[in-house]
Parts: C-alpha cells; sequence; structure tokens
C-alpha cells in the first residue's frame, strides 16, 4: 500500500487545472514552492492536515480519502445518482456482481495484478452503492413503476 505523503505527491502532479501548481497553491494558502516540495517523494516535507480537504475539493481527486479509509480499515466509494428504471436496474446489479466476479477470478488466476483487480473492485462497488442509495431513499411501492 503506498504512504499517504506517495498519494498527496501524486494528487499534486496530476493537476491539471488553470495555472497548475500557483493556483492550486493558493487555493491551499501555501506557496508553490510548498507544493513541489510536496510532489517530491525524496524531500521530507509533510502536508499539514488542514489543506487535505481543500486539496481534494481543487483537485476533485479523492484518493487521500480513499487511502484514510483503507488504512483504518473502511472502504470508500462515490454514491452515483439514482435511476428508476426497474429493468435496467436489476441488468445492472447483475452486471456488477458478474465483473467485480470475474475481477476476483482474474486475480487469482494470474491475469490481473493487485492493482488491477482493487480497482475494478472499487469501480463495481460504486455502482452497487447507488442500490443502496435508491433502496435508503425511496419507498418500496412506487419506486420503478
Amino acid at each position: 500500500m503506498k504512504t499517504l505523503d506517495e498519494i498527496v505527491a501524486r494528487t499534486i502532479r496530476k493537476f491539471k487545472g488553470g495555472d497548475g501548481i500557483a493556483e492550486l497553491a493558493d487555493h491551499l494558502g501555501v506557496k508553490p514552492s510548498m507544493l513541489y516540495r510536496l510532489s517530491n517523494p525524496l524531500d521530507s516535507v509533510r502536508i499539514n492536515s488542514k489543506h487535505l480537504i481543500p486539496l481534494m475539493e481543487k483537485t476533485r481527486d479523492f484518493s487521500v480519502l480513499r487511502h484514510l479509509a483503507a488504512r483504518c480499515g473502511f472502504g470508500l466509494f462515490r454514491i452515483p445518482r439514482v435511476r428508476a428504471n426497474k429493468d435496467r436496474e436489476i441488468a445492472l446489479y447483475l452486471e456488477v456482481q458478474t465483473k467485480a466476479n470475474l475481477a476476483v477470478q482474474g486475480f487469482f488466476d494470474g491475469r490481473r495484478t493487485q492493482e488491477e483487480t482493487v480497482e475494478a473492485i472499487r469501480k463495481e462497488l460504486e455502482v452497487a452503492a447507488g442500490f443502496l442509495k435508491a433502496v435508503e431513499n425511496h419507498p418500496q411501492q412506487g419506486l420503478f413503476e
């Protein structure tokens, strides 16, 4: 598993918005040189926790949050918008299960790396989280009519 510092560094290096590092630094309230140092894995500087949320908001990269959740034994998934089509939802649910099972099987067969498998499962869990939202937010009667 990567370290928090490695995740932060990758998030900073991937940011392509507007003026790049200068814009990101301004949003975080730090000097650009600090971000350059944070993005260098060989530098010993560490990010202050008060900058993590603004970093994720500006970059729209939530891998830091996913990393923290995983370190504490939790999974973190984006919950997609709910669609209201019974036939489509049932087919999608079966598709999600199949894709997740195939990813795991590919891992054990040696056709997928651990990283590829985890990413494939995470992607399917995000879709599955939409079903949870549909059940929690809507009455059973008339949900998919």
